[in-house]
């Protein structure tokens, strides 16, 4: 028998792939972004502020999380929601750019730019419970993976378009004010754009969030109570260590390594996005291995990717390295919303999403600043600053892979959401 909400699945698929296009374009410049790093640098930014670009991410998302699950936890049909999020998300970059195109890069932009990420954050803690929840509503359990490894794919095939654009405009402008103003209108426009195409997707109202908003089984407690979900929380500790190199390896690559810039800056991450995009294909699309060993194969990506930028300095490493990131971290997006609602059970998880990034938030913020402060405290040490960063980051990882272990993957996959 077809589940009702797989009558939908190509309109939805449609729709959810569309956002992840448009926003996919944009996103190579502000997330997890090699860009970004060389962009502050250029703007004399530290590294313990350069370190500060994850902790905004992380901070907005604690801050204001449970502030969507307040606004939208009652709410029956979402779609308006998540729509309404993902507009106000766009705004602070497409505000920047528009900044930097009229004033030229200042003392002052700076701190303007930190200004505008930090609205952009809190726009991602706003975006981001709602979003899960309304992707994993949408879409069956039996077919949520494979449409998260559709959306994946779409998503990381148009960032590594995007990329390599950057690729271009840096050895055009370097990092010009022109170049940069240009770069983050176009972004702001595109993820202003990228919000409407969820107007396609089809939602059905038969789980209404109001019973776990009331404070029914899925009440606070009961989350910060489930032992499922509490040993999952601990496999992201390879998430936040790969962050914690992810944020910095670029500048390693120029500055130690006769690494170019403009390469640092797009193929570091063509190359992470390609990654992405394999790992969607094989364990999304074709759906090898079970749920936990998709983790664990993460998890060893991501370790063997650090272990090659300790141990190895040739250029292709970096290459290699942003492959193996990119694998690790487009399994992750990919099977984050239906781990989390397979494990919790919940038929509405908005709670349980708008909790996880409180609970991490030591880490989240912690690793990158810990980073930052720690290289620009050890500078002298030259590129050896870089791997004592990295070999304790891959230990973080070995930590995810040990919870990994622990999480009651097969207890936990023939529950049905209540």
């Amino acid at each position: 028998m077809i589940h009702p909400l797989d009558r939908h699945f190509r309109t939805n698929i449609f729709g959810i792939c569309s956002v992840e296009l448009l926003w996919g374009f944009g996103m190579p410049l502000v997330i997890e972004s090699t860009f970004l790093q060389l962009f502050l640098r250029h703007l004399g930014a530290s590294s313990f502020l350069i370190g500060l670009i994850p902790t905004l991410i992380s901070a907005g998302m604690a801050l204001s999380s449970l502030i969507s699950f307040s606004l939208t936890g009652r709410l029956e049909r979402k779609r308006t929601a998540v729509i309404l999020a993902h507009v106000f998300t766009a705004l602070p970059v497409l505000a920047f750019g528009g900044v930097l195109s009229f004033t030229g890069i200042r003392s002052s932009s700076l701190a303007v730019f930190l200004s505008a990420y930090a609205l952009f954050s809190i726009g991602v803690g706003l975006l981001n419970p709602v979003w899960n929840n309304y992707l994993v509503k949408i879409f069956s359990e039996q077919r949520a993976i494979p449409a998260m490894a559709a959306m994946m794919t779409a998503q990381s095939a148009a960032k590594l378009v995007g990329s390599l654009y950057l690729v271009r405009l840096v050895e055009r402008y370097s990092f010009s004010s022109r170049g940069a103003s240009l770069v983050f209108c176009l972004v702001g426009l595109l993820f202003l754009a990228g919000s409407f195409p969820f107007l396609f997707t089809v939602e059905e109202a038969d789980a209404p969030a109001s019973s776990s908003a009331r404070g029914g089984r899925h009440s606070l407690p009961a989350v910060l109570s489930n032992r499922s979900f509490l040993l999952f929380l601990g496999t992201e500790l390879e998430y936040f260590a790969l962050s914690g190199v992810i944020y910095f390896y670029a500048n390693y690559a120029t500055e130690f390594r006769g690494v170019s810039p403009a390469l640092a800056s797009g193929l570091f991450v063509a190359c992470n996005y390609l990654g992405g995009v394999l790992a969607n294909t094989l364990l999304g699309w074709a759906n090898l291995c079970t749920l936990r060993n998709k983790y664990l194969l993460t998890k060893a990506a991501a370790l063997l990717g650090i272990l090659l930028l300790v141990f190895l300095s040739a250029p292709w490493v970096f290459y290699l390295a942003s492959l193996l990131f990119g694998a690790s971290r487009g399994t992750r997006m990919m099977l984050l919303a239906p781990a989390v609602k397979r494990l919790t059970g919940a038929a509405d998880a908005t709670l349980y999403f708008a909790v996880l990034p409180i609970l991490v938030l030591p880490l989240s913020v912690g690793l990158p600043l810990a980073n930052g402060a720690f290289l620009d405290r050890f500078a002298y040490l030259g590129a050896w600053s870089y791997r004592i960063v990295f070999l304790a980051m891959g230990l973080f990882c070995l930590g995810g892979m040990a919870f990994t272990l622990r999480v009651p993957w097969s207890a936990e996959s023939s529950r049905q959401p209540a």
